[in-house]
């Protein structure tokens, strides 16, 4: 029977803890304690984070863009060539590339938390995973998805205005008659712009000003529930005994000795990871490094955890990514997330999508993911990087179902007539 104390791991898990913060950091050391305290086994995978990608990358919006807007009202000529061009780099190379053009400043170590379940002979690997670092923004989800929508809008407007200026000024060098009309094209452009890079820019760079999100919703409750169901596996000794080939073997025989105890079942043909995520706010730069820096010899599949325990319908997200690149999530495994809610709660699990979460860092790996979740009976998708989530919005007992859903997606994916199932990775 699950006894997991969800109350202590919310306390973790709801308080603030942006990126590259001293909570964040108290956050990552909480949660080892009490992996250590019951006596799971886990592991630190490191990488090199920037925290303030998406302060950086809006003041650079805003001076930018300014400084554009200016050179075409103030008639600089072939000045705003490169000011267009090096402020596209500046956060293009940064969030779409990953390159740290801009947002390099703070740079740190950051962690990444990672419990393996390993039986003698695996055919395959499911990784499940969520974030435990936290968000505040200006704008909702949905409010800022008016910028979001016309960044591509934004990248044109900033090209023509580059054009522009050396046009404007050469055509005035050739007193030409089209010259006004050109100025002017460019000059309510660049007011356009204005308002777009101003907006968005805002949104990025104020967050940490502002009256905090606990971060309970999106995402602690999704890390309790991964942390209940490594203590559920634990309480059978199937971490602490895979120490040698021949104690797997007895744990594993005296588990499935136990009928009774189903949820807790021998891993014999499932490698089982999971994976708590830091930097997943800052464009899933915890995953992205996860995935990169690990071999991969079995073939795998992932699990992504987003916004669980609200009081709404379950949901698996169809899309994952952002603005510049969406992927479809796995059907086979959304097929596995309906079957396990109907199992556990009677009713199924209904499409949403897009998303952009930790579950795009997979699928631009080629390895098989998808992303499930919970809507808000009141909020549905709305109200996330903002003080609206907070433990109130917890459903607590769906904290154990959450694990009652992960045990019987194992499950289905520990069947030998499930297995192999997913994509061998190509190293």
């Amino acid at each position: 029977m699950l006894d997991t104390d969800f109350q202590e791991l919310m306390a973790i898990l709801s308080v603030p803890r942006p990126n590259g913060s001293v909570t964040e950091r108290k956050t990552s050391q909480d949660l080892q304690r009490w992996l250590q305290k019951h006596n799971i086994p886990y592991h630190i995978h490191s990488f090199r984070q920037y925290p303030y990608l998406f302060e950086t990358t809006g003041i650079w919006l805003i001076l930018s863009r300014t400084l554009l807007a200016l050179a075409v009202w103030l008639r600089w000529g072939w000045g705003s060539l490169p000011i267009a061009v090096l402020g596209l780099l500046g956060g293009t190379l940064d969030i779409a590339l990953h390159l740290p053009l801009v947002s390099w400043p703070g740079a740190r170590r950051a962690e990444n938390i990672v419990v393996e379940f390993t039986p003698p002979d695996p055919k395959q690997e499911l990784i499940l995973s969520a974030h435990y670092d936290s968000k505040t923004e200006l704008l909702d989800h949905h409010q800022r998805m008016f910028f979001l929508k016309n960044l591509r809008l934004g990248i044109v407007i900033t090209l023509i205005l580059g054009l522009i200026g050396p046009l404007e000024s050469w055509l005035r060098s050739q007193g030409s008659i089209w010259t006004a009309l050109i100025y002017w094209i460019g000059a309510v452009l660049a007011l356009a712009l204005i308002i777009l890079a101003w907006g968005l820019g805002l949104n990025l760079s104020t967050g940490r000003l502002l009256r905090p999100s606990q971060g309970a919703v999106d995402n602690g409750a999704a890390c309790a529930i991964l942390l209940g169901l490594a203590e559920s596996l634990n309480t059978e000794g199937i971490i602490s005994g895979m120490q040698s080939g021949s104690a797997q073997e007895n744990i594993f025989a005296s588990i499935a000795s136990k009928p009774e105890k189903q949820e807790q079942f021998p891993l014999q043909n499932l490698k089982l990871t999971l994976a708590l995520f830091s930097g997943e706010e800052i464009n899933m730069q915890g995953s992205r490094a996860y995935v990169r820096d690990r071999d991969w010899p079995l073939p795998a599949g992932a699990l992504n955890l987003e916004v669980m325990s609200q009081d709404g319908d379950y949901v698996f997200w169809e899309l994952d990514g952002n603005v510049f690149h969406l992927a479809p999530t796995s059907a086979q495994i959304n097929k596995a997330i309906r079957s396990a809610v109907t199992t556990i709660t009677g009713v199924d699990a209904r499409p949403a999508g897009p998303v952009n979460s930790d579950g795009a860092s997979f699928l631009s790996a080629g390895i098989p993911t998808s992303v499930i979740g919970t809507y808000d009976l009141n909020w549905v998708d709305t109200g996330f990087h903002r003080p609206s989530d907070n433990l109130q919005r917890i459903v607590m007992k769906r904290l154990p179902e959450g694990v009652k859903i992960l045990t019987d997606i194992l499950y289905q994916f520990e069947r030998e007539e499930s297995s192999p199932f997913f994509r061998k990775i190509s190293p």
